[in-house]
């Protein structure tokens, strides 16, 4: 039924663990309402390293907006440069921006 207040849409501003899910598949949402008696975060990964440190699966840190990897990509350019087929011949040359686009030639210079 109607209420004399209003509800508010969208997530929560904090993050809490999803104990509805099995541990090795939860992580942690920020769904409305806020369950009685559960634990709050500020952040999301906070949230992951509080409640679901040790989680083998690393389900939690997975549904993060910009999971860490166990290969962490370099910064800047490639150490070689290959052809830019993007832009057109007249005005084209080398680049060495990431990621190396397959089969492309590459230079060192």
């Amino acid at each position: 039924p109607p209420t004399m207040s209003p509800t508010e849409s969208g997530g929560l501003s904090i993050y809490y663990p999803d104990y509805g899910t099995s541990w090795p598949l939860a992580g942690c949402i920020n769904t409305r309402p806020l369950p009685s008696g559960r634990p709050t975060y500020s952040s999301q990964i906070a949230c992951c390293r509080g409640a679901y440190a040790g989680q083998t699966s690393g389900t939690c840190l997975s549904q993060l907006p910009s999971p860490p990897t166990m290969s962490p990509t370099a910064a800047g350019g490639l150490d070689v440069y290959y052809p830019d087929y993007a832009t057109t011949w007249s005005e084209a040359g080398c680049i060495n921006d990431r990621p190396l686009p397959s089969g492309r030639p590459t230079y060192s210079s």
